[in-house]
């Protein structure tokens, strides 16, 4: 096995370190500053690899601040000609990944669950953290409802996961 040494800085927000982000990471982002304007990016992946190039070869700070990082960027999209792309695009950090069925099994009870759940985004949001990707909602979902298999029941406690975590991300 052949490893690389990531030479990207890290992100920094607020009292967060961030050290895993990368270009689809960056494209999402482009991607949803285009949609905003109500426009098409067509080389959104070959900004995300010329910014990323310029992180890991040419960026001389080891912690990039991400407020730095955006108005780099928003500089950037302005003088290729996308002035528009660049007043919509909105500071986010890289999503943090919350592994629901650990979580469902360190707190199996639902009004644990969902407090856990709660305490822990607040927390991720007091640092600096905005953007998450929720993971193993099925076996939460069979967990919280002590079931082993889909039935009527674990679907309902899906849907309930589903719009808890609409409610509050």
């Amino acid at each position: 096995m052949i490893a690389y040494k990531n030479n990207r800085p890290v992100l920094q927000t607020g009292h967060c370190v961030i050290s895993d982000y990368d270009r689809e990471w960056l494209a999402g982002v482009l991607q949803e500053a285009a949609e905003a304007a109500g426009t098409t990016l067509p080389m959104k992946d070959e900004i995300a690899n010329g910014i990323l190039l310029y992180l890991e070869t040419h960026c001389p700070l080891h912690s990039v601040p991400l407020d730095f990082l955006f108005e780099r960027m928003r500089r950037l999209l302005e003088q290729i000609g996308l002035p528009l792309i660049a007043a919509n695009l909105r500071k986010q950090t890289p999503p943090v990944d919350i592994e629901l069925d650990t979580l469902a099994g360190e707190a199996p009870l639902p009004l644990f669950f969902y407090t856990e759940l709660r305490r822990r985004m607040d927390t991720l949001r007091s640092v600096g953290l905005n953007t998450y990707h929720f993971s193993g909602k099925k076996a939460c979902s069979l967990a919280l409802g002590d079931r082993r298999r889909a039935c009527p029941a674990q679907q309902r406690a899906l849907n309930e996961l589903n719009a808890f975590l609409q409610a509050i991300a």
